[in-house]
């Protein structure tokens, strides 16, 4: 008898706060932005002729703790993602066999580029992330950018070699089990791709439903849904509608009329037809910006190296910032997308002191939509980028 009341305690102590954001030491956090900066180009040893992109990953992490290195201008970034870092920390409950993870845990992994394949544009949206749950505790909803991420299952394997290329983010959140319903409903607004999940039968219904492709039609009157992290952090998950006329597809000027404020906005700068910035409604212009800056040593790049898509509020009262899914184009504006937006006031200025320099307002045009130039910076799709890697 004693024995099994010890065995019970111990399972009960080890499986306490097992799904919980992590940070690069492996401590708990409510929630992080992590902002990966794009890869370096140098010449390759083997062939003069020829340029790669090296193995090394800096970023920009910031998190929910009040520690001065934190704070902007004083930003706290390591030089690799890997195992052992913030990522890696994170994810180490599903990186494992199903069969070795706890009943009550269930995880889901979604993608739109997962690896090896693409998911129908026209059925699934525009999006990419990862859910862990531990039911009736916590859980963490990680939404990022990058192509075939996580890239299997195993420590030292997740990071897809096509993430070196370009900038991305993610941002993980810690949050209640009941909050899982919402995120369950916005994972069907969205309609996201699953391509690795295992959610156990008596876990929330939404959250079933979304392993099963089941979509539902974001409300037209309230595109977005309010979370509350565990830490109190408050959210807006947002959810677009479908539709070619730019004032009801496009994501961030639908962010934009919710919150209030004009948006400067990051999204990839190789996207075919890139739309220009929106100035039409005075109080709700969207501006694309031209240069991300974020005055550290991670150092400065332009959209056309930047895979990430965010948005960040210019009025000076309404403090949001926005990690997204999707891109600035009439393609995109009829594809299924969406975002999760944090109101804080210190994210907020960092991101507003990136958005280094924005487009004009209004913009040259021309038939209203950007005209790449071939470039060689665009290349391929970095979702399937051919890039050599230097090992």
């Amino acid at each position: 008898m004693w024995r099994l009341v010890l065995t019970v305690t111990l399972f009960s102590l080890g499986s306490e706060a097992i799904v919980t954001c992590r940070d690069n030491n492996d401590r708990e956090v409510d929630w992080y932005i992590l902002y990966k900066a794009p890869g370096e180009k140098i010449q390759d040893p083997r062939n003069p002729q020829k340029k790669i992109y090296k193995r090394e990953i800096k970023y920009i992490y910031i998190d929910s703790t009040q520690r001065v290195d934190m704070v902007p201008g004083t930003t706290n970034y390591k030089n690799l993602i890997n195992s052992s870092a913030a990522l890696g920390n994170t994810l180490k409950p599903i990186l494992k066999s199903v069969k070795d993870m706890p009943r009550n845990f269930g995880f889901l992994s979604y993608s739109d580029q997962p690896p090896g394949c693409s998911a129908n544009p026209k059925k699934f949206g525009h999006s990419k992330g990862v859910l862990m749950v531990e039911q009736n505790s916590y859980g963490v909803w990680l939404l990022h950018s990058t192509p075939q991420f996580p890239f299997r299952r195993d420590q030292n394997t997740f990071w897809p070699e096509s993430g070196f290329k370009n900038a991305q983010t993610f941002i993980c959140v810690t949050f209640p089990y009941n909050q899982f319903r919402n995120i369950g409903k916005h994972l069907q607004y969205i309609g996201a791709f699953p391509f690795d999940y295992d959610i156990p039968n008596d876990f929330h219904q939404e959250l079933i439903e979304a392993t099963k492709w089941v979509q539902a039609n974001p409300p037209t009157t309230s595109p977005y849904l309010t979370l509350t992290s565990k830490g109190q952090q408050n959210f807006y998950s947002f959810a677009k509608q479908q539709s070619k006329d730019l004032t009801v597809g496009d994501l961030y000027f639908t962010i934009a009329k919710v919150i209030d404020s004009d948006v400067a906005v990051q999204t990839w700068g190789c996207q075919p037809e890139r739309a220009l910035s929106y100035c039409s409604d005075p109080n709700h212009r969207v501006y694309n910006i031209d240069i991300i800056n974020t005055n550290t040593g991670v150092g400065s790049w332009t959209p056309s190296f930047d895979h990430s898509k965010w948005c960040v509020t210019k009025n000076q009262n309404k403090h949001w910032t926005c990690i997204a899914d999707v891109n600035r184009a009439e393609t995109q504006y009829e594809r299924r997308g969406g975002a999760l937006c944090i109101n804080n006031q210190r994210i907020r200025g960092m991101f507003l002191n990136f958005a280094g320099l924005t487009e004009d307002c209004p913009p040259t045009t021309r038939h209203g939509f950007h005209i790449m130039d071939i470039d060689p910076d665009c290349g391929p799709s970095p979702d399937f980028s051919t890039d050599t890697l230097m090992g």
